[in-house]
């Protein structure tokens, strides 16, 4: 281990914010919009090899492809009606298929600019990442890969593609959206193909959709566009990577298909998320809305309010054969027939470590509104009983903090002065936090006493007076977690270093040992890429011997001193995650539970607010934390699911581990810890 003089500093960003980024929303503001939708349209940058195929051309290449044949005839040994199934891939292709009509395409090019100019400021995007984007396109088929936290992402990319004349992608979308009227039809002729939420358990479906989405791929070379994520992050983290669709596109390349495709990830930054309450609700266990044309034409009340900037960030392109290369061996299913040969073990393995790559690619191209800073300080206010506190003493955190964001390489949206930018966030976010005349900012109540939650009249579980301040916390929270990702690292670190005993002291390598596990437990909370532990520890505790909050003494981490303004922020970060696994851990180590998920969130949910106390840590009242906390706890053996006499899986507890964990995140210093650990 080095001293603190010589560990490296964190590499910066090379793409500031405003260099490079233009607005797509200035020239539709001085022309017609009219007249811009139906101008002539033609793509540039169009993959060299693909050969356009017709809605019939590319069902009946599945049809005809070796892997449904052979799907058919081995589901037909098993007794099934050869006929009857060929109907069922018709009816599966009828209902999936996609269309890309351009009188479509125009009516969405004319619509969408006339809200969006209503609603949002600016819309920022990197001109030189839509350049290498269409340059990669012409030599190497490209997988689409953008952040989904609100259904603005659905169409933005394809109105980006619109607007560059990109070839216009093929889109993923779950079968909620073919349902509504009108808009399901609308949605299948500019691009959206539609595929059920879950059917890895029926072999058919699985052999139509695989060969759909590989000959749209390799066959006509269109941009193929899915969210890795799977679905819309309703906390404002990354999600852990969805694999299927991703397994799915990189078989081509493991199957010697084609030479080689791009992923390019893309960040989708949002100053004010569109579901931003609708999100808080859900995440204290209020039902998601179904998506309907008559919900969203209710949701026609937006166009009244404020959603201040999106940020789009287009990536660098990482090639396919380049990542997995390494870390696979084609020539061992070389000799098996594709449509016979299954993607193995350590291949899937591969394909999940390049989803975490690809994670971490989109948070490093993530820019980081100031609201999203500001909400760490108005959380804080909350947690210390305060609804209100002085702008100046606000800005002056913010300003701190946004320095310390930066030093770490992170590109934030500040335009003019740092009191300018919160004044005009507080404008765009007035409904959570509105500035006074006598300049104290007013953190307001957003879910009202007596009221219900929104399309719903679900009596909830929860407290009265716990759901009104919940559904702020939440909201902040959300904001929040947009910009974590920044500074989990060095909040591990500081975690670890102050579950030690001795006043914060420890060896470097007992340090990164505890980090590693708090870095296994949050793992499905943050995301980390696989087999990279020692490269973060090194950049979080590189950030706090940086910044002066810890030095490196010969074979000693130290704390400069306790109670540092850093290191206080850092574990203030942490404090709702941390008890939102303390109290999972303690629920579960309170009995053998059914592997009934609805019992056991429940009352892992009731034992945070009897734990929330003074400390205000109502986010902690999060399902996604306490979903993501039973999963790690599993996985890292703290609970084990077994089958009793009654063949009812129930989940038994390792009460050693669970008391070690928790006294981990409590910190309590017990010198047997370590080795229980």
């Amino acid at each position: 281990m080095e001293s603190q003089a010589t560990l490296p500093p964190p590499c910066p960003r090379k793409v500031r914010v405003a260099e490079g980024y233009s607005d797509l929303l200035a020239e539709r503001r001085e022309t017609s919009d009219l007249r811009w939708a139906i101008r002539e349209w033609r793509s540039r940058g169009n993959y060299r090899y693909g050969q356009q195929m017709t809605r019939k051309e590319i069902f009946d290449h599945v049809v005809g492809s070796d892997r449904v044949k052979h799907t058919i005839a081995k589901l037909a040994e098993e007794g099934g009606d050869p006929k009857a199934l060929e109907g069922e891939v018709a009816d599966i292709l009828e209902q999936m298929g996609h269309t890309q009509e351009l009188g479509v395409i125009r009516q969405f090019a004319f619509v969408l600019p006339k809200i969006m100019k209503k609603i949002y400021r600016k819309i920022l995007i990197n001109e030189d990442g839509i350049e290498k984007l269409r340059s990669t396109m012409v030599d190497t088929p490209v997988i689409l890969l953008p952040t989904h936290r609100s259904y603005a992402d659905f169409l933005l990319i394809s109105y980006i593609a619109y607007h560059y004349n990109l070839p216009l992608p093929v889109i993923a979308a779950g079968m909620d959206f073919m349902n509504m009227a009108v808009i399901g039809d609308k949605l299948r002729g500019s691009g959206a193909f539609y595929i059920r939420r879950s059917f890895m358990d029926n072999p058919l479906y699985w052999a139509v959709f695989q060969e759909y989405v590989q000959t749209i791929v390799k066959s006509t070379g269109s941009p193929l566009e899915f969210f890795l994520e799977g679905t819309r992050s309703r906390s404002g983290k990354s999600l852990p990577p969805k694999i299927g669709l991703l397994g799915c596109v990189s078989e081509i390349w493991l199957r010697g298909q084609l030479p080689d495709l791009a992923i390019v990830p893309i960040s989708i930054s949002y100053d004010r998320t569109l579901e931003e309450k609708l999100y808080a609700y859900e995440l204290l266990g209020v039902p998601k809305p179904p998506e309907s044309t008559s919900g969203l034409l209710k949701a026609t009340s937006i166009l009244k309010e404020s959603f201040g900037d999106i940020f789009i960030h287009v990536g660098e392109p990482v090639s396919l054969r380049g990542y997995l290369g390494p870390r696979v061996d084609r020539y061992l299913s070389a000799s098996v027939p594709q449509h016979l040969s299954t993607v193995t073990k350590t291949e899937l393995c591969a394909c999940e470590s390049l989803g975490y790559h690809v994670l971490r690619r989109i948070q490093q191209g993530a820019v980081t509104s100031v609201w999203s800073v500001v909400c760490v300080q108005l959380a804080r206010s909350l947690h210390a009983g305060r609804w209100s506190l002085p702008l100046p003493a606000l800005v002056e955190e913010v300003a701190w903090l946004i320095g310390i964001l930066r030093r770490t390489g992170a590109a934030v949206a500040l335009e003019g002065s740092v009191e300018e930018a919160v004044t005009r966030s507080l404008e765009v976010h007035k409904q959570v936090a509105s500035l006074g005349e006598d300049g104290t900012v007013h953190i307001r109540q957003i879910h009202q006493p007596g009221s219900h939650p929104p399309n719903t009249k679900k009596k909830m579980d929860l407290s009265s007076a716990t759901v009104e301040s919940a559904v702020t916390h939440l909201v902040l929270q959300h904001y929040i977690n947009q910009a974590i990702h920044l500074l989990i690292r060095p909040a591990l670190v500081a975690l670890a270093l102050r579950s030690f005993h001795h006043g914060g002291k420890s060896t470097p390598e007992n340090l990164k040992q505890r980090f590693s596990f708090l870095r296994s437990l949050f793992g499905f909370d943050f995301m980390f890429e696989k087999d990279m532990e020692g490269r973060d520890f090194m950049e979080g505790l590189s950030v706090l011997t940086w910044c002066g909050e810890v030095s490196v003494v010969q074979d000693q981490v130290l704390m400069v001193r306790s109670g540092s303004r850093l290191l206080t922020a850092l574990l203030h970060l942490l404090a709702p995650f941390t008890l939102a696994y303390t109290c999972t851990a303690l629920t579960l180590d309170s009995k053998v539970w059914p592997d009934n998920n609805g019992q056991l969130l429940t009352a892992i949910q009731d034992q945070v607010e009897r734990s929330i106390g003074t400390s205000n840590l109502y986010s902690a009242l999060s399902l996604d934390s306490i979903r993501h906390a039973v999963r790690a706890l599993t996985k890292m053996g703290a609970v084990t699911r077994t089958n009793g006499e009654d063949k009812q899986v129930r989940l038994v507890p390792d009460h050693q581990k669970l008391t070690s964990i928790v006294d981990v995140l409590s910190c309590k210093h017990d010198s047997k810890l370590q080795a229980r650990l």
